[in-house]
């Protein structure tokens, strides 16, 4: 291998490390051990794994409900204060944002504080519903794990519907 070879590789190589600085700080603690890695579960707790189109389904719904820049002014309006699930289905990525009062200090969360995303692989957002802004399908549905909508029909005896309200029935 002649030198002018050598020196091309080892050009290379240096290009495929990242040449700007990271831009989260760092504390640089050194008594934090990290884990081993591996699929099984060793008891501390059950690893979180995500490949690169559900994080970036997530980086994309985060973005979209906390926009950068705008300031936070309450706990509940900060994406921590909030649990994220995926469902893939069909080829498509559903994302579910439901708030987490628990990080807010409080019991029960806040009413139209969810959304929900279907989102294509490749980021393209395909429909947004966010509590209290954009209206729904059906709002006599239930939602179904799947990101479905399931009509819920109560029987007129049970006197749960508005029209049978006053109605004691036989």
């Amino acid at each position: 291998m002649s030198l002018r070879t050598v020196a091309l590789v080892l050009g290379l190589l240096g290009c495929a490390r990242r040449p700007e600085p990271l831009s989260a700080p760092v504390l640089e603690d050194r008594t934090v051990r990290f884990p081993v890695s591996s699929d099984a579960d060793a008891g501390v707790g059950a690893p979180v794994v995500l490949d690169g189109e559900t994080l970036r389904a997530l980086t994309i719904v985060s973005q979209d409900l906390f926009p950068m820049g705008s300031a936070a002014t309450s706990c509940d309006s900060r994406p921590e204060s909030y649990t994220y699930r995926v469902l893939r289905q069909d080829g498509l990525l559903f994302v579910y944002v439901d708030e987490n009062p628990a990080a807010c200090g409080r019991r029960f969360p806040s009413l139209d504080s969810g959304a929900k995303y279907a989102l294509r692989p490749d980021g393209r957002i395909l429909r947004r519903v966010v509590d209290g802004v954009d209206a729904d399908d059906d709002p006599w549905g239930a939602v179904l794990p799947d990101g479905g909508v399931h009509n819920v029909l109560l029987p007129p005896s049970q006197g749960l519907l508005p029209a049978d309200a006053g109605d004691a029935g036989p």
